[in-house]
């Protein structure tokens, strides 16, 4: 009988110990350090970390939970690793869909919806036609509700800069936007800290600019992301070396 109470208690001991240890998990800025320094496919560690901790059971973690998702498949895409991008979309709809429904009047959700959404559309064009409409309609609702919100803009904004012209796309209205969530950012060292969301935005940002041919302030942009991350390698290797070889044959 001793034999085994001692094994409860080692049990219990290690129950605590791991619950502990997940609580002192600073998840936000682990995710943040790993984006700024061009680590985003280790994001799939960490997001398994955060589904499996007991304490990040409440809603308010869930939203943040689907930020992640939002953050991964994007990078998922980009390195065109559909696949698995398929695998976290499917994870995150049903996610944004549950608590859309709890919080209809949510402005951020909205937002991540349509831009998972979004991602469905730019990984098989042919869906626009059936997805389209829904997408639009929850940028559009999360912008009228919420249009002076930092994280809304930058959803929304991609939405309009992604999009073609016939779902809605509008590469003036993305600009107009992420350059008034930049002025928040700017303005909030608290809305700025250990956020990946203000960087991938000075990135976006450029890159906006640069389809509009605005080569100069592009530029600017990305020496602005470089003097704050100089070591984030997708705007020192990649971004800001071309577009000095833009404006230089111009």
């Amino acid at each position: 009988m001793k034999k085994y109470s001692q094994l409860f208690l080692v049990a219990i001991f290690c129950t605590i110990f791991t619950t502990l240890s997940a609580q002192q998990t600073n998840y936000k800025e682990n995710f943040y350090n790993l984006f700024i320094n061009g680590n985003v496919s280790k994001w799939d560690k960490l997001i398994t970390q955060f589904e499996g901790d007991i304490t990040k059971r409440d809603d308010a973690s869930k939203i943040e939970l689907l930020g992640y998702y939002y953050g991964y498949i994007g990078h998922l895409i980009d390195v065109k690793d559909e696949d698995r991008a398929e695998d976290y979309i499917e994870k995150a709809l049903p996610l944004a869909n549950t608590l859309i429904k709890k919080y209809p009047n949510n402005a951020v959700l909205k937002g991540y919806n349509a831009n998972i959404i979004g991602f469905q559309i730019a990984m098989s064009p042919l869906r626009a036609a059936t997805l389209g409409r829904g997408m639009m309609k929850n940028a559009k609702a999360s912008i009228a509700a919420a249009p002076n919100d930092p994280i809304v803009n930058i959803l929304t904004g991609n939405i309009y800069f992604y999009m073609p012209d016939f779902l809605g796309g509008n590469t003036k209205q993305a600009l107009t936007q992420c350059k008034k969530a930049l002025a928040d950012f700017d303005a909030n060292d608290k809305l700025r800290e250990n956020n990946w969301m203000y960087l991938q935005l000075m990135v976006t940002t450029g890159i906006i600019l640069e389809k509009l041919e605005n080569y100069t302030e592009a530029k600017a942009m990305y020496e602005k992301a470089l003097k704050l991350y100089p070591n984030y390698p997708h705007v020192r290797d990649k971004k800001y070396p071309a577009i000095l070889k833009k404006i230089n044959k111009k």
